[in-house]
């Protein structure tokens, strides 16, 4: 009776139903275990006036998402010292990859204007002053490295 269990194939269809199942469990397993991603580094910023003076009391706002993992974005404000300083602690978040998946084709609707992965910039404003950080003429736009950021935003009046 072995040898007709065998020629019939039913051992055969349950070690490929077991195989399956492992596989399927496994890949479950991936999509959902949560990895850590960035969403903003360890920011130091200095605020300075066009005289190159530090401004103290301007209200310095870090501003990210990980698009890549979230459908929403994240500030968070501090004030300049009386050297004009601020640092920012980095940020994290742990997401797993099924969720990564889904918010990433999420935020491709937005087509040509979609983001993707971590962003972050700072800015200043305050005492009729404003200002960001800018890198090579532009608004620098922090992507996920380094790991740490210095700036120096040059507070000016709006015009």
């Amino acid at each position: 009776m072995t040898d007709a269990r065998v020629a019939f194939g039913t051992t055969s269809h349950k070690r490929k139903n077991f195989f399956l199942i492992i596989a399927l469990f496994a890949l479950i397993t991936f999509l959902a275990w949560p990895t850590t991603l960035a969403q903003s580094p360890l920011w130091e910023v200095w605020v300075v006036n066009e005289a190159g003076q530090p401004e103290e009391g301007l209200t310095v706002t870090l501003t990210y998402q990980n698009y890549s993992a979230e459908s929403e974005g994240h500030s968070e404000q501090k004030q300049t010292n009386a050297g004009g300083y601020v640092v920012f602690s980095s940020r994290s978040l742990k997401a797993s990859r099924l969720r990564r998946i889904v918010t990433t084709l999420q935020s491709a609707r937005a087509g040509v204007h979609a983001s993707s992965g971590p962003h972050a910039w700072v800015m200043a404003y305050g005492n009729g002053l404003e200002g960001e950080a800018v890198s090579n003429g532009y608004v620098t736009d922090w992507r996920g490295a380094p790991s740490r950021m210095a700036s120096k935003i040059v507070a000016r009046a709006p015009r």
